[in-house]
């Protein structure tokens, strides 16, 4: 038996329990980082390579269009082959291709570049999400997922600030940019090697034993970690067969799950319209209100990026507080106050256009924003858990890519006031879905089970 006392075994489970939820949100900023990074090198892509507008949509959607497939194939891969295996592999995809991007020699090369880059970014979400979630304890799951997405919002305001600190270095500071995301990545990855496979995966799997060693070696207690409240056990190899080849996509559309599937994909569609249609472009969208001045534009979008690191740290500790479900549907009104307002707006001034999309991208990440990560890990059971998560990440990147390319296009053509509501319409399908379909998963653990 263990010689440390009931204290001390607690006190080393949340060690590790943090361990993982910041290396896990470590891969999350790196996600922001490089989603991010491309709208702030875009303005001196434009300017060296003189692309075109549709060429701009384009590069800048080559990422978002990598991660659909990445979060499509990259939950079921983590499902089927372990969480730490897929864990390692995909930030080592990280490395090479943000290294690739920044060596580039045209916008094509770079288009293909961020594509590949796009798979593991999108791989990464319900790779890292779903170990979090099967390392954490309940009490403190909701919390520690969501820390996962402060760290994207952390990395896409540092992205904003990489552009403020590189922009002297002159017309290839947006190498260094992309180039960075590289090197952060190796630091990480080495870091990482230090998780262990999900023991959750491991029981789903029918490698009890090993679960049960992984367990002893983190937390220092024998036995079993899970408690027959939270958890059944997988007791053999045919029982962990038949649950292994029952957990495919087509469940995710069975009787016990097509509600849980059509929340999470339409409420992380509806928010991934908005949030990227306006992060990837801020620095693009406040230049014509800053007489062109490049880095007033910066610190406008790096004001806007901070607002987002502000509403994913308020929603880390809301969540246990207020729920899940009064969280995302009070959110998802703001938003559409807020944007109908900018809507009415042909003319804004500067200091109210940063002001008003500070508060959008405040009201998303605290509600939609953060709960896109909460709900699904909570909602799918451990054998869908990561297939689940990354089936609706896939769906929400069909809504970025939405937002990213026809969002520079309705400007050109009706201005940014009009082209507002289309973030407004998003923002009412998001309230409508969640009022209709939202459950409340707060300390309910029956709801994360094998």
């Amino acid at each position: 038996m263990s010689s440390l006392t009931q204290s001390e075994q607690k006190k080393a489970g949340l060690h590790f329990q943090r361990q993982v939820a910041v290396l896990s949100g470590a891969g999350m900023f790196l996600d922001g980082f490089d989603v991010s990074v491309i709208a702030v090198a875009l303005p001196g892509l434009k300017k060296q390579w003189e692309i075109s507008g549709a060429v701009e949509g384009i590069v800048a959607a080559s990422a978002i269009v990598g991660m659909f497939l990445g979060m499509l194939f990259g939950g079921k891969l983590a499902d089927a082959f372990g969480r730490r295996k897929m864990y390692m592999i995909d930030l080592s995809g990280f490395v090479i291709f943000a290294l690739l991007a920044a060596l580039t020699q045209n916008a094509w090369q770079l288009v293909a570049s961020r594509f590949l880059l796009g798979l593991f970014i999108g791989a990464d979400y319900p790779i890292s999400s779903s170990i979090t979630a099967e390392f954490t304890a309940p009490k403190r799951r909701g919390r520690f997922i969501i820390l996962m997405s402060l760290f994207w919002q952390v990395g896409a305001f540092f992205a904003y600030v990489t552009g403020i600190v590189m922009h002297p270095i002159g017309p290839s500071a947006w190498r260094w940019m992309l180039g960075l995301g590289a090197f952060l990545a190796a630091v990480t990855l080495v870091l990482r090697h230090k998780v262990p496979e999900s023991p959750r995966w491991l029981r789903q799997h029918g490698k009890i034993e090993e679960a049960n060693k992984v367990m002893e070696a983190i937390t220092a207690i024998q036995g079993d970690y899970f408690g027959e409240h939270e958890t059944k056990h997988v007791e053999n190899e045919s029982e962990a067969k038949k649950s292994r080849l029952y957990g495919t996509w087509w469940e995710l559309f069975s009787p016990n799950m097509i509600r849980s599937t059509i929340f999470c994909c339409t409420f992380w569609f509806a928010f991934a319209v908005s949030f990227y249609g306006i992060q990837m472009y801020t620095p693009s969208i406040l230049e014509p209100f800053t007489k062109g001045n490049t880095i007033l534009a910066y610190v406008g979008s790096s004001i806007i990026a901070l607002l987002g690191v502000a509403g994913a740290a308020i929603g880390m500790y809301t969540v246990e507080k207020i729920g899940r479900r009064p969280q995302i549907i009070w959110c998802f009104v703001g938003m559409i106050v807020v944007l109908s307002a900018l809507a009415l707006m042909p003319n804004p001034s500067i200091g109210v256009l940063i002001f008003l999309l500070s508060a959008a991208i405040l009201l998303a990440n605290l509600g939609p924003g953060v709960l896109d990560m909460v709900y699904p890990n909570e909602l799918f059971p451990t054998r869908l858990r990561a297939s689940g998560t990354g089936f609706a990440g896939s769906i929400s990147r069909i809504g970025a890519i939405l937002g990213v390319s026809i969002f520079p296009m309705m400007v050109e053509n009706w201005g940014m006031a009009s082209s507002t509501w289309l973030f407004a319409g998003v923002a009412v399908i998001g309230l409508v879905v969640s009022l209709f379909l939202a459950p409340e998963t707060k300390g309910k653990l029956s709801l994360i089970h094998i």
